[in-house]
């Protein structure tokens, strides 16, 4: 008996149509038709009474078999009435137009009947005109899905009615809204309909005057109001709590009735019953407590308070919360009042076993504390020691989250309280006083002992929060501190030392390296040793030093290394290599403090000159330290706050510049440092330099330049240091430097001296002092002459530099000499051609910037630019390499400044460029391309959609190696043109071959997208079957890997390598060639060389050339044919093992090679012949073994060989005896 097949749904990823089946729905209709024909009849009377029961009426004809036909015809039933309400109030409700909910259906047929109401009685829409007709459609509504729909849009109108109207019909409104809230006080109310009364009764005592809470029947309301608020369905209860949260925040009155229930209902709780109340409780007076006065405040908070002392886990822990959430708020909370809620809360701390309130404790008292640094600060550091004393012990809880609070909590005490609370004792400070604050550093000393060695890391923490907080007034209160840090550094097993160093970086920062050297020093031990104790403090006090004293190193710091330094050297002498080698260390570490004292050091004045010879002499004598000495010259003068700080140290130029400027001009060795600190930090001491000490120097430098017996060195250190100095230089000097390097700008022969003068003149323009100003307005004219003199003679090298020196000056232009821009065009524009990177950003900067000075100098600002572009444009008309760079900088102009053209304009430049497209040169056609890849991004959609078609088909009237060489540019502006103009409008234009890779980009951004979004893959069916011509990038190399890209499904082995080693023949005898060899027609196979095992094909480089270029070719008469040519020049070899078997056919004519003759005559297996192979079974190999389909395929084979030796030995007498080994199978 056969199955008979059920229905399905079709294929898809959604139903595409409803099942035919309708029973299910049928049932469901007749169920809600019935209980819609039992509810009360509307009374008769009036017409809004007339409207709903029509209204009803409709909707009950509404409902429908199908349920794809009952939404339609609603939509389009409430489409036609045109009532649907159009005020901004009911916006909610037309989002609810078309739902199939029986509720949501009611709500727009009363907003319906009611508007239609209002219209029939010639008023207009307003709040007023629905507050009334709601009233009154409620009062005469006895069902209560009408109420509730009337309910739900009176909430929503009553927040736009004026306050007047409401206060005037407060009596009538409220008394009509209470009686229907009475009527639902039982346990089959609607849920929907009492929070719309809710809602609607709070915005109503809201808007009412003040004194109307003098009445008791507003009191009482409010009291029946308040029940809810404890509910047991969360929905009414939270829309109570929201109405009365909102009513306490404006009426004082309400806020005090509302406050006075829930500290009743908090006394009323004894640990035991109620729970449930007593947390709805809590959660809702911390919205009531911030807008009590302060008696009440208090009342509320030793309700609280009491039921935190009960410790019921959720109770107590919700009462936290409360307070928590209570402090992070403004409330009528005084200092004292704080104070005492952390006595209280002290007094009723959670056993240790107690981990979810302990936490919530912590953050209670957390937050306690940062409340009272705002109110009391002086006594949140009073109150300090209990914190951390009880945080000592907390911090030990096995509990992770625990540790984790108390980390967070002592942290931010040191954030908020330490600073604005140590404020308060600034007289015992200055007197280094003891004060509260000590007992903390007492407390945290005994947490550095082995008892909290499994939580050092967070003391540690703590440890550097209070570093980073304290006044370094106050670091004698951390003195015991110092000692017990530092010694748990030596603890066993003590591992975080980068959390160590942070914080020991802390306290350098804030105590200084001389107090801390105190306690530590980094004197030599006695005896022969080679150590410094303490030596791993030397990293740390380099990467925290500042502020600090320069006489501390020197007197201090100098000496060690002047120590270290001798001992090296006697180790060196007794051929202690390795022990001088970590003296030499020791001293570089030491040395390398010394940028770390440089940052803004306290005593520069009275300590440099201490130290400056010292910093001289070595700079010169020691190599290895020179850097480092130049690295804090440069920190000092850098970091100079004072104008007397720079007076100083400019008094010792003079002395450190010629000690470095004979440095620099040295002939480097190998062994040598970099040499870009030393100019580093001549260029920084030249910027303090005295003028007249500037002066000297420059002079000599001049001198030195003009000798002629130099080393190729000196002379470009020479010129490197007047490029240097140039930017401190007075006017006068400047005047000389320009006459000095004139003639270099015109010199052929000196590439180097001529990239050094557009240097120095790059940086007289570029300079700021008022010399170089000076200078560059009086040689303005001059600057124009020489530059364009200077052009033909510009060597490559230079061109960068040459052009930032126009640049500058472009920016310097005046509308009177706007006539050099017409000589300098021309340049540019070749110069975006360049090989140099750096130029062609200089060049596009050039262009750029002569736009600017067009658009900000000229009054005229779109004739000015249409000039610009037309000095361009003519560009076009040279060869192929200008006209190539002019398109490139127009697709710049254009890019910059499309919305300062003019269309007249922009229609003229792609005029010419769709001309352009018909030149052969690809260096022009590349141009091209670049300037319509970026036209099609920034050229109005009107101007641009015109000139798509002309583009599209210049790209097909390309010949075939045109189009291939520019494949990967074409589908770049293919697929900008698809998101500038859509799919329907490239495709309509492409050509046949362009449509093809028009589908292809469009199905890879949909399986792009797809993909994104965590959608699946398309489907086998789904997948392309016409791929691009291989659209990748230039060149031959990817002409060949186009050709691993075919056409439809199972193309995957069309072609999987290609045979092209460089110059060798192919090792077909090499393993890893089995799977480069080509599919494709049986040829004969290639002869093998007798010698040397390779392949040896005749003409290879030459049959692939002719399959790669097809220029002057005509076109396959289809693509396969034309991917088989290019593709399979020679052939593949037919299945099997090739041998050259042309020497045995004619012995072997006609004779069968099948194995026949290896067949037994005695048993049903092969047999061994003299003179010939052993018999074996020759198989195909399959490209599928392995897989679990394929195992076992052999199995017969194997069996049938077993079975036919068996059969042989049988017959010869050896049954049960092993065959000998020379038997086979």
């Amino acid at each position: 008996m056969t199955r008979q097949k059920g229905k399905r749904w079709k294929r898809g990823e959604a139903c595409t149509s409803n099942p035919s089946t309708k029973k299910h729905r049928l049932e469901a209709a007749s169920v809600v038709r019935s209980k819609r024909q039992k509810t009360a009849p509307v009374t008769e009377g009036s017409g809004l009474s007339v409207a709903l029961k029509n209204l009803d009426d409709k909707t009950d004809n509404l409902m429908v078999d199908d349920e794809v036909t009952h939404i339609s015809a609603l939509s389009t039933w409430t489409i036609a009435s045109g009532a649907a309400g159009t005020l901004p109030s009911f916006e909610r409700v037309r989002k609810l137009w078309n739902s199939p909910l029986d509720s949501h259906k009611e709500v727009c047929a009363v907003l319906t009947a009611i508007t239609e109401v209002i219209k029939s009685q010639g008023e207009e829409e307003s709040p007023i005109a629905y507050f009334a007709a709601l009233l009154t459609a409620l009062e005469s509504a006895s069902a209560t899905e009408q109420q509730t729909a009337i309910t739900y849009l009176l909430s929503l109108v009553i927040p736009s009615v004026p306050q007047n109207i409401l206060r005037a019909k407060f009596a009538p409104s409220s008394k009509l809204l209470f009686t229907v809230l009475e009527t639902q006080s039982n346990k089959d109310m609607s849920v929907a309909l009492v929070r719309s009364l809710l809602s609607s009764i709070s915005h109503l005592l809201v808007q009412q005057d003040p004194a109307i809470w003098n009445e008791p029947s507003v009191v009482r309301m409010l009291e029946f109001l308040i029940h809810f608020v404890f509910h047991t369905k969360p929905k009414i209860r939270h829309s109570a709590q929201r109405s009365l949260a909102q009513l306490s925040r404006t009426t004082p009155v309400a806020c005090s009735l509302v406050l006075k229930s829930c500290t009743q209902k908090l006394d009323a709780y004894t640990g035991s019953k109620e729970v449930q109340v007593t947390l709805h409780t809590i959660s809702f007076i911390r919205y009531i407590l911030p807008h009590a006065d302060e008696a009440e405040l208090r009342t509320g908070l030793e309700s609280l308070l009491r039921v935190v002392a009960l410790r019921h886990t959720k109770v107590a822990s919700a009462a936290l919360q409360a307070l928590t959430s209570l402090f992070k708020q403004d409330t009528q909370m005084t200092g004292e009042m704080q104070g005492q809620i952390l006595m209280n809360l002290y007094s009723n701390k959670p056993a240790n076993y107690d981990h979810p309130i302990s936490t919530v404790w912590i953050e209670a008292l957390s937050s306690g504390y940062s409340h009272l640094a705002k109110l009391e600060p002086k006594l949140g550091i009073i109150m300090a020691h209990s914190l951390f004393s009880v945080c000592s012990e907390s911090v030990l809880s096995k509990n992770s989250d625990v540790v984790q609070t108390t980390l967070v909590a002592l942290e931010e005490f040191c954030v908020n309280n330490i600073q604005p609370g140590l404020d308060e004792y600034e007289e015992e400070i200055k007197e280094k006083k003891k004060i509260p604050l000590a007992k903390v550093v007492t407390t945290l000393k005994d947490m550095l002992k082995l008892t909290y060695q499994s939580v050092w890391d967070v003391v540690l923490q703590v440890l550097g929060s209070l570093f980073q907080n304290l006044p370094t007034d106050c670091v004698y209160l951390i003195e015991p501190l110092i000692s017990a840090l530092f010694v748990i550094r030596e603890a066993p097993d003590f591992e975080n030392n980068t959390l160590f160093n942070s914080t020991a970086g802390s306290l350098v920062k804030l105590i200084g390296p001389r107090q801390l050297l105190s306690v530590f020093p980094l004197s030599f031990e006695s005896g022969d040793t080679v150590n410094i104790p303490n030596g791993w403090l030397l990293p740390i006090l380099r990467d925290n030093i500042s502020n600090s004293e320069l006489k501390f190193f020197v007197s201090d710091l100098v000496p060690i290394t002047a120590t270290l330094r001798t001992r090296a050297e006697t180790l060196k002498q007794e051929n202690r290599t390795l022990d001088a080698k970590v003296c030499f260390n020791l001293e570089f570490q030491i040395w390398s403090l010394l940028p770390s004292f440089c940052k803004k050091p306290t005593d520069l004045l009275e300590s440099f000159k201490v130290i400056a010879k010292t910093m001289g002499t070595l700079i010169g004598q020691r190599s290895e330290i020179r850097n480092v000495l130049c690295t804090s010259l440069i920190s000092l003068i850098d970091t100079c706050q004072t104008d007397d700080q720079k007076i100083e140290l400019g008094r010792f130029a003079k002395n450190f510049l010629p000690i470095l400027f004979n440095i620099f001009l040295s002939e480097p060795k190998p062994e040598d440092p970099p040499q870009k600190p030393v100019i580093d930090c001549i260029g920084s001491y030249l910027s303090i330099c005295p003028q007249n000490t500037l002066h000297v120097f420059f002079e000599k430098l001049l001198a030195k330049s003009k000798e002629e017996e130099m080393t190729d060195h000196v002379k470009r250190v020479v010129l490197e240091l007047l490029v240097t100095m140039i930017s401190y230089l007075g006017l006068d000097d400047l005047n000389s430097m320009y006459s000095e390097i004139v003639p270099w700008l015109t010199e052929p022969g000196n590439a180097n001296r001529q990239k050094r003068a557009y240097q120095i003149l790059l940086s007289i323009l570029e300079g700021k002092t008022e010399a170089h100003d000076r200078f560059v307005i009086s040689h303005m004219d001059d600057l124009y002459k020489h530059l364009a003199e200077s052009l033909a003679l510009a060597t490559p090298a230079a061109k960068k530099h040459r052009l930032k020196c126009l640049l500058s000056l472009v920016k310097k232009l005046d509308i009177e000499n706007f006539d050099f821009i017409p000589s300098i065009l021309p340049e540019i524009v070749l110069c975006v051609k360049e090989q140099n990177e750096k130029t062609r950003v200089a060049a596009y900067k050039c262009l750029t910037a002569i736009g600017y000075v067009y658009l900000d100098k000229s009054q005229d600002k779109r004739l000015a630019m249409k000039s610009y572009i037309e000095m361009i444009i003519a560009g076009v008309t040279g060869q192929t390499h200008l006209a190539s760079a002019t398109l490139l900088c127009l697709s710049k102009i254009v890019y910059e400044y499309n919305s300062h053209l003019e269309t007249e304009v922009l229609d003229q430049i792609l005029e010419i460029v769709v001309a352009m497209m018909e030149s052969k040169q690809r260096e022009l056609l590349k141009g091209v391309l670049a300037f319509i890849k970026a036209a099609i991004g920034v050229i109005h959609f009107s101007i641009m959609e015109p000139y798509v078609k002309p583009i599209l088909e210049g790209f097909s009237n390309w010949d075939k190696p045109i189009r291939h060489h520019f494949r990967a540019k074409v589908r770049v502006i293919l697929e900008r043109l698809l998101r500038r103009f859509g799919y329907e409008l490239v495709h309509k234009l492409a050509s046949e071959e362009h449509k093809k890779v028009v589908n292809h980009i469009v199905k890879e951004q949909r399986r792009a997208k797809a993909a994104k979004q965590g959608g699946r893959r398309g489907d086998k069916e789904e997948e392309s079957e016409e791929e691009d011509e291989g659209l990748e990038s230039d060149g031959d190399e990817e002409m060949m890997e186009d050709f691993k890209q075919l056409r439809g499904k199972g193309a995957r082995s069309e072609m999987t390598s290609k045979l092209v080693e460089g110059d060798n023949p192919l090792d077909f005898l090499d393993s890893s060639m089995i799977p480069k060899i080509y599919k494709g027609t049986k040829k004969e196979p290639c002869t093998l060389p007798e010698k040397d095992g390779k392949f040896v094909i005749e003409d290879l480089a030459k049959k692939i050339e002719e399959a790669m270029i097809s220029e002057g070719e005509d076109d396959a008469d289809s693509e396969d044919e034309v991917v088989k040519a290019a593709t399979n020049p020679f052939g593949r070899p037919s299945k099997g093992i090739y041998r050259d078997t042309s020497a045995n056919k004619s012995k072997t004519s006609g004779r069968k090679s099948d194995g026949t003759s290896y067949k037994s005559s005695k048993a049903s297996g092969d047999m061994k012949k003299k003179g010939k192979h052993e018999p074996y079974a020759y198989v195909s190999i399959n490209q599928k073994k392995g897989k679990k389909k394929s195992r076992g395929q052999f199995d017969n084979l194997i069996k049938a060989g077993k079975a036919g030796v068996l059969k042989g030995a049988k017959s010869k007498g050896l049954k049960g005896k092993k065959p000998k080994s020379g038997k086979s199978v």
